[in-house]
C-alpha cells in the first residue's frame, strides 16, 4: 500500500509542478531535444523529471556514466529486489508520460516506486564523489537546502543527514538537516516530502562535504541565549538547576562498527 502510495504522490507531483518549476522542465526538455538515442521532440530524461518534482529540490542528477558502471552499484540489486532491471531501465530512459502517470492500472506505477529507491541509493553514493560534491555545493551556495531555524544561527545554510545508511521501509529514517554552525539536527518538515529517506543522502555526506570544503565552513556560534526574569538574569542556583544532563551518543553506534582513534 505504501509503494502505491508513494507512486501516486510523484505522479501528483510531476503534474503540480509549479509554473516556475514548468519553466525549468520546458528548458531541460529544449537541451535535450537533440538527443543521440533519437528520442520525440522534446522528451526528458527520468533523471531530469525525477529532480523537478515538488520536494525533490534536494537532489542532484547523478550523471549517467556513474549510473551504468557496475562497480557503483555494488549490493543494490539485493537491496531493491525483483523490479531492479525495470527500475535501472527507467532510470537510464525518458520520463513517464502524462498518460501513463493518469492511469493508475499502468506498470509504470509499480516500477516508479522502486526507480525512487534505487536512484536514491545511487544519489547517495554519487554525492561522495568530486563530481557529486561540487553539485551539490552548487546548491548550497544558492540556499537550495534552507536555513537552520535557530535565530543565533543567523540564518546558516543547512546539509542534508541522512540517520543510517539503509533505507527504511517503515519510514524509520526520514531525511534530517544539519546546522554546520551550531552543529545539531532539524527535522525536515516539508508537506508531502515526508516520504524521502535519510538513505538517499546518508550519514557521510554533510561531514565529507564541510571537510572537502572547509572554505564553506562557518565560524562557531559567539552568542548564547541568556534568560531572564522580569529583565534579571536567573541566579546562578537556578541555571544549575537547569542545566543540561551529560548528553549521549546519538544515534547510537552500531554494532560492529569499527571505532577510530577519534572516538577515544
Amino acid at each position: 500500500r505504501r509503494s502505491r502510495g508513494t507512486a501516486r504522490c510523484l505522479a501528483a507531483d510531476a503534474r503540480g509542478r509549479s509554473p516556475a518549476r514548468r519553466r525549468r522542465m520546458q528548458a531541460a526538455e529544449g537541451a535535450l531535444s537533440s538527443s543521440e538515442e533519437g528520442s520525440s521532440l522534446g522528451e526528458p530524461t527520468w533523471v531530469s523529471w525525477f529532480c523537478m518534482l515538488r520536494n525533490h529540490e534536494f537532489f542532484c542528477e547523478v550523471d549517467p556514466a556513474f549510473v551504468q558502471d557496475r562497480f557503483n552499484l555494488y549490493g543494490l540489486k539485493e537491496v531493491v529486489g525483483p523490479l531492479y532491471g525495470e527500475a535501472m531501465t527507467m532510470i537510464l530512459g525518458y520520463a513517464p508520460t502524462e498518460k501513463q502517470l493518469a492511469d493508475p492500472t499502468q506498470r509504470v506505477h509499480k516500477v516508479l516506486d522502486t526507480a525512487r529507491i534505487l536512484y536514491g541509493l545511487i544519489h547517495a553514493r554519487y554525492i561522495l564523489i568530486a563530481q557529486g560534491l561540487n553539485d551539490m555545493k552548487a546548491k548550497y551556495k544558492a540556499h537550495e537546502f534552507g536555513a537552520c531555524p535557530r535565530t543565533l544561527c543567523d540564518k546558516q545554510v543547512v546539509l542534508p543527514v541522512g540517520l543510517s545508511d539503509t533505507h527504511s521501509t517503515s519510514n524509520d529514517n526520514p531525511l534530517k538537516l544539519f546546522c554546520p554552525r551550531c552543529q545539531e539536527l532539524y527535522d525536515h518538515n516539508v508537506p508531502g516530502g515526508n516520504y524521502i529517506d535519510g538513505a538517499f543522502f546518508g550519514t557521510t555526506y554533510a561531514h565529507l562535504f564541510l571537510q572537502t570544503f572547509s572554505d564553506l565552513r562557518p565560524p562557531p556560534v559567539s552568542q548564547r541565549y541568556v534568560p531572564r526574569v522580569f529583565g534579571f538574569k536567573i541566579h546562578k542556583v537556578e541555571e544549575q538547576a537547569l542545566a543540561p544532563v551529560v548528553r549521549e551518543e546519538w544515534p547510537k553506534r552500531p554494532k560492529n562498527e569499527p571505532v577510530s582513534d577519534w572516538d577515544s
